[in-house]
């Protein structure tokens, strides 16, 4: 990596900015892209500090992002869940919204590391944030409607979702919306059980606690999958109030619907490696944020794998990029095919992949990762090539910074490196 120049004509062409900056924030590079959306030129920027043409950057975080990639060898990202830009530019287009900055996701990448340099790469995501938030603004929109109108029978029928079933569970009534949406007929639906909408692939656990809830006079809400007519797959946001009589007996249940199904779309990008198909880097590091601020006894018994692709630079300089994607892709593949349901495998970044072994004690934990590693030694790309994984391998300790998990797992990996190669190593 330390001998790549910066390579202008690709990187020009891409419709996103780039630039190349060492510890002290000099610019050393400055794509096209930033000189015409911040009508700052590369001329006037390179050999300058960054500091000098946008103050208001926390420096603070963007050193520890830029040692951390350099050190790691690997992208971070900078500030990736935050509303704040980090480089403000004006957007140039008609909005939906009040949207008036780019919404940027800032990755950072080792770039030559022997000169302390990194490559910070600004994304718009700008689309992807004015969905969200016209998707909200018509959700609270809807929230809002039927406060208003509740009492107004003919129009929740024509704009709410709203399903009525017996004591026993069948409908009895459909407002023509929810017939609308699910693409039935009312008379499809009356006498029927609400099953004929579900989609088989939520577990049955959360239909049984949504039955205990309700039967038990007490109000469900949650997020269900079902599927229309036509068996096209819907997400709703679901309320199933128990209706009583002036006794307190069950008479019926009344269940009113939001379509969420572009919100679940989204929260899948948002969370989804797009060439593996498997959890992201951002996902993996809000779910060990939130073990490491909650601290639930259920989530914090775990072992953590970093795996990491043999040669895989001597594959992508020897067949191609596109046999490297096809190597990254079976390697995923592999993983999830050999860990359990509960376990959570994500992409780290380059041909490094983390995975958490949920509820597993050490001995259990180097059964499975030296499985993991004896099924991709037996996999070929493309039936041809021959590929291996090194694993490092470490336990997580209840109460500590998940940085030290990570130090230990990357030191086990380093080692598995420094032996030979496909191994798995453990570090404690």
């Amino acid at each position: 990596m330390e001998s790549l120049k910066c390579p202008d004509v690709l990187l020009n062409s891409l419709e996103n900015g780039h630039f190349v900056i060492d510890e002290n924030f000099v610019v050393t590079y400055w794509n096209r892209w930033l000189s015409v959306n911040t009508q700052i030129s590369s001329e006037d920027i390179i050999g300058k500090n960054l500091q000098e043409f946008y103050p208001d950057i926390n420096y603070k975080i963007l050193l520890r992002k830029i040692r951390t990639a350099l050190r790691l060898k690997t992208p971070t990202f900078y500030d990736s869940n935050s509303n704040t830009v980090f480089i403000p530019i004006t957007r140039n287009k008609v909005t939906r919204t009040a949207l008036k900055l780019m919404q940027q996701q800032v990755t950072i990448s080792p770039y030559i590391v022997n000169e302390n340099k990194v490559m910070v790469s600004i994304y718009n995501i700008s689309e992807l944030h004015e969905t969200k938030l016209s998707l909200q603004k018509e959700i609270n929109k809807v929230n809002e409607l039927n406060k208003i109108l509740e009492n107004d029978r003919d129009i929740i029928d024509k704009n709410i979702m709203v399903m009525k079933t017996s004591v026993n569970g069948n409908i009895i009534d459909v407002s023509t919306l929810f017939c609308e949406f699910f693409g039935y007929e009312k008379n499809e639906l009356i006498g029927k059980n609400p099953s004929v909408l579900k989609s088989g692939k939520l577990p049955d656990l959360i239909y049984k606690e949504l039955w205990n809830t309700i039967t038990n006079n007490k109000s469900w809400t949650g997020e269900v999958e079902n599927v229309t007519s036509s068996g096209e797959s819907r997400w709703v946001q679901s309320r199933i109030t128990p209706i009583l009589d002036d006794d307190g007996v069950l008479m019926e249940f009344n269940a009113v619907y939001q379509d969420i199904t572009n919100k679940k779309l989204l929260e899948v990008l948002y969370v989804t490696d797009p060439l593996t198909q498997i959890y992201n880097r951002t996902y993996f590091d809000e779910l060990m944020t939130s073990i490491a601020l909650h601290q639930r006894k259920a989530d914090t018994n775990f072992i953590i794998l970093i795996t990491d692709i043999d040669h895989f630079k001597s594959i992508n300089d020897t067949y191609g990029h596109q046999v490297g994607d096809e190597a990254l892709k079976d390697v995923a593949r592999v993983i999830k095919d050999s860990l359990r349901e509960n376990d959570v495998v994500a992409r780290w970044g380059g041909e490094e992949f983390v995975i958490m072994l949920k509820n597993t004690e050490l001995d259990e934990a180097q059964m499975i990762a030296e499985k993991l590693r004896a099924n991709i030694e037996k996999t070929k790309i493309q039936n041809v090539i021959d590929i291996t994984t090194s694993i490092g391998l470490t336990k997580y300790y209840v109460g500590e910074d998940t940085n030290l998990t990570f130090k230990r797992a990357d030191n086990a990996l380093y080692k598995a490196k420094e032996s030979g190669r496909n191994m798995v190593v453990t570090e404690l």
